[in-house]
């Protein structure tokens, strides 16, 4: 059986190739693995980034965004993380890069926080809560209550869902569905 094609790495033009490096180093840590020029693109500068031992690049950044494009197409990109102080930490750092536009929110089946980058492109860095609600689903939380009260409000608020289970009953139920494919 041929395994589904996944989705590794994203390729952005932007108009400051040093400004949205910076901002992808500071904010998210990812580590500048390679820099050049792309000959089949008139010569156009890029910078490779990733921020996990297993790829290469996971963004890749390119000079040479058409000013008349107008505002980003592109609808968000998405970082996971392992716990809610790395929402908390990253949200922190949106801020000192001078990003105030940002809204958590839970999903029920995840804690995010939205934003944009400085060139416009959407921007959600979140983590799995325990349990799997119906999507789209979505409310407006407080990143500045405690892990238990955050737990807590997301469980209240999901658990009379028709929907509603664990994490590990819903991912079982996508594996079958995959490998019935």
């Amino acid at each position: 059986m041929a395994k589904i094609p996944q989705i590794k790495h994203l390729g952005l033009y932007v108009d400051d190739l040093e400004k949205m490096e910076k901002f992808y180093t500071s904010v998210f840590d990812l580590i500048v693995t390679d820099r050049g020029q792309v000959p089949r693109l008139g010569n156009r500068n890029i910078s490779f980034m990733s921020g996990s031992d297993d790829a290469h690049h996971q963004l890749v950044l390119i000079d040479g965004k058409d000013p008349a494009s107008g505002p980003s197409v592109v609808f968000q990109m998405s970082f996971i993380v392992e716990e809610l102080n790395d929402l908390r930490r990253i949200e922190k750092r949106l801020i000192e890069q001078g990003i105030t536009n940002i809204t958590p929110i839970t999903h029920g089946n995840a804690w995010s926080i939205y934003s944009f980058d400085p060139e416009g492109n959407g921007l959600e860095i979140y983590l799995d809560t325990p349990w799997h609600v119906a999507q789209p689903h979505g409310k407006p939380f407080d990143l500045s209550q405690t892990d238990e009260a955050i737990y807590a409000f997301t469980e209240e608020l999901i658990r009379d869902n028709p929907t509603f289970t664990d994490q590990d009953t819903w991912r079982k139920a996508m594996t079958n569905r995959i490998n019935a494919i």
